[in-house]
């Protein structure tokens, strides 16, 4: 009898999985594909589940696999993933839930203070013996007197939030489902940007151009801006203009709205930390992170219930 069929669509995937599943599902390599669309139509009644995560999965697809049951995604975003569609079809749904967000506010903490405290700018004074033809280098503020704004609190942006408070900074927060925090909710995300010294976007990945234009203007010539969510839920072009024109003073960036984002686009770009969307890859997180993939694809294979089903 022929296994049931899991879909991967990139290595990334297939060396998560590694053999694993193997013994349970035919592994479907879509990348070794010379015609990825043939190859899924090819196997499309044995498909019964898929890991993936951000390969775009709508509803003209779920319907050319009338026997998935199961979309699996290792890690924090499924903005690809059309949740209602595949609701109205039976299919599960799941992510990683909280399974790596504590690596992923580290990773923003770290970028956040890396530019505050211009790590790299003394780095590069230090090298190149300004320190003693110059001096000391233009003074910083405390981090004690930032207003740190995070836009989105859920896992990643509470965990960042509790990070933070230490500091001794003032932490609010804006998104658009109000919920009991410790830090205030202001109204709006422009209120939140005048109000803030640093904004640090943990929103949605699905929240296409959420940081626009206006937004960027509001944190201004003197604030900073912290992406760990995706690249598109910021208007990169606008961000690199603020940039090149002083209007915004700096920004640390662990993702884009291209990746890999390409070098030149940077090129003359001042007072911007930049990072190759590390935040959740270390070896505790990927660990976890494969765990409950595989928990999950098992799990749903055996009609059980999964861990962090998504269902809006």
């Amino acid at each position: 009898m022929a296994k049931p069929a899991l879909l991967l669509w990139t290595p990334n995937m297939g060396a998560m999985v590694g053999s694993a599943l193997e013994e349970r599902f035919d592994l479907i390599r879509l990348w070794e594909a010379e015609d990825a669309d043939a190859a899924i139509d090819a196997r499309a009644a044995d498909i019964v589940a898929t890991l993936t995560i951000k390969e775009p999965i709508g509803a003209a697809l779920l319907d050319r696999l009338p026997n998935l049951r199961v979309i699996a995604v290792p890690g924090a975003g499924y903005e690809g993933v059309d949740v209602a569609a595949a609701r109205a079809r039976g299919i599960v749904v799941a992510n990683a839930g909280d399974t790596h967000s504590g690596d992923v506010a580290d990773q923003a903490v770290a970028l956040a203070l890396a530019s505050l405290q211009r790590l790299f700018e003394m780095d590069a004074w230090t090298r190149a013996d300004r320190w003693r033809r110059e001096g000391l280098p233009p003074r910083r503020r405390s981090l004690a007197s930032e207003r740190f704004g995070i836009v989105g609190l859920g896992y990643i942006g509470a965990a960042i939030a509790t990070r933070l408070a230490p500091f001794g900074g003032d932490v609010a927060w804006w998104a658009p489902r109000d919920k009991e925090a410790p830090w205030p909710r202001l109204p709006s995300l422009l209120a939140l940007a005048q109000w803030c010294t640093t904004l640090i976007v943990a929103a949605r990945g699905d929240a296409t151009g959420l940081i626009d234009a206006d937004v960027i203007a509001a944190v201004g010539s003197d604030g900073l801006i912290v992406n760990i969510a995706r690249g598109a839920v910021i208007d990169e072009d606008a961000l690199i203009a603020a940039l090149k024109e002083g209007r915004l003073g700096r920004a640390a960036l662990d993702v884009f709205a291209e990746e890999p984002t390409p070098p030149a686009r940077w090129e003359g770009v001042p007072n911007v930390i930049l990072a190759p969307h590390v935040g959740g890859l270390t070896n505790e997180a990927m660990a976890r992170l494969r765990d409950a993939a595989i928990h999950n694809l098992l799990t749903a294979l055996d009609g059980g219930p999964v861990v962090n089903e998504i269902f809006a």
